[in-house]
């Protein structure tokens, strides 16, 4: 997809223009218009059966504000006139914006996520951008006027799939989520570790991944990877190839990251653990501070939201976790006041399959973490994680 990575938010008139010079054409999931969709029923459809277009096919962006070339029959031809003004004069772009997404809220189902921007060019004009994802909730359908259309696109063109090409649709999205978990169950099935030592495993994966989707010879790549470490501020290390892609590995307290060729992203950390001695008669086995697993999972976040973006791979994602213990594990809190340390229960020893987590924007790290954190805590019977506030922001001391 253009851009590709790219919050709209940092798109600028550079990138605007570069776009019209290079004469890039409309295609599977680019479409341009060069004025806003009518404030009437027609316009109202049109936009609508646009964003659906989009959601049922792989994703797209839609500019308005970019005229096209027309041919000597007046009809355009899908390539930006770099001969036309650029952009639209719109006192108060952030409304049309917000109407725009209240539209698709309100009439296009499954729920469809819309990012959008106005961006600033020449002269106090601008051009919107929406952006509709790659949607895993596939097929969407548009509600209107007491119509309902399955919209979808086959190369520049919008069309209305019928009941055989909607239950395909169906099969693949379900096909492709499976696929995902499947990958992610097997990544974690695969890591080494050491007897009688606990690990945390995070991974995650594009859904619509693909053998080869990354070019892992990027040296942008290999630095994005190479500051993939558990420890804040991050230290470098470089990565080196594997058969799926590249690996980094820290060998204190086993810490590896793996990034393969599919764009799948794994993490295996042992954890820190204060061994039980069965023979001095303390009350407690092995005891961890349970804190440890809210600290590596956002860090794991926050480096993928920059590997992801270097490679140029945008949501949907899907996240998995889990914790493999070989012998009771006991969770440790700091005391009240400072005043020595307080345990759990102890849990018995298993793997702990996290839910599997569709993840469509990685810039709202917390939102995304705070789910799995609460249940981490509560597994060893708390009510959920400290390191948030009641609003889901994250309050620990820790990055």
């Amino acid at each position: 997809m253009l851009w590709e990575g790219w919050a709209l938010r940092d798109i600028h008139e550079d990138d605007i223009r570069r776009l019209v010079e290079t004469g890039l054409e409309e295609h599977l999931q680019l479409e341009y218009k060069s004025e806003l969709y009518r404030d009437n029923d027609q316009g109202r459809r049109e936009f609508l059966l646009d964003v659906g277009m989009f959601a049922n096919t792989t994703g797209g962006i839609l500019l308005i504000g970019i005229p096209e070339r027309r041919d000597d029959q007046g009809q355009a031809t899908g390539a930006p006139d770099g001969a036309a003004v650029l952009g639209l004069d719109l006192p108060n772009p952030e409304a049309i914006l917000a109407a725009y997404d209240a539209r698709v809220m309100e009439s296009i189902e499954e729920c469809l996520p819309l990012e959008s921007a106005a961006i600033d060019v020449a002269n106090g004009r601008r051009v919107l951008a929406l952006r509709v994802p790659n949607s895993t909730n596939k097929p969407h359908s548009v509600r209107h006027q007491g119509h309902i259309y399955f919209p979808a696109r086959r190369e520049r063109q919008r069309y209305s799939m019928n009941v055989r090409e909607i239950k395909e649709l169906v099969m693949r999205t379900a096909n492709r989520l499976q696929e995902a978990k499947g990958i992610l169950k097997n990544a974690f099935l695969e890591v080494l570790r050491l007897p009688n030592l606990p690990y945390l495993m995070i991974g995650i994966i594009p859904i619509f991944f693909e053998d080869f989707l990354i070019d892992v010879r990027r040296i942008e790549i290999h630095r994005s990877v190479g500051n993939f470490s558990r420890v804040e501020p991050p230290r470098y290390q470089d990565p080196i190839y594997s058969f799926d892609g590249i690996e980094r590995r820290e060998d204190r307290e086993e810490y590896t990251v793996r990034f393969c060729r599919n764009g799948l992203l794994t993490s295996s950390c042992q954890l820190l653990v204060r061994l039980g001695n069965p023979i001095s008669n303390l009350p407690i086995p092995d005891a961890f501070v349970l804190t440890f697993i809210d600290v590596q999972l956002r860090r794991f976040m926050m480096r993928a939201k920059v590997v992801y973006e270097t490679a140029g791979i945008s949501p949907p994602f899907l996240l998995g976790m889990t914790l493999r213990t070989q012998r009771p594990l006991v969770g440790a809190y700091a005391g009240l006041g400072g005043f020595g340390e307080e345990h759990t229960e102890p849990v018995p020893a298993r793997d702990y399959v996290f839910p599997f987590m569709e993840v469509d924007d990685l810039s709202v790290t917390d939102r995304i973490i705070r789910p799995l954190c609460d249940q981490a805590h509560q597994l060893f019977g708390r009510e959920g994680s400290p390191s948030f506030n009641a609003a889901g922001a994250w309050t620990a001391r820790y990055p």
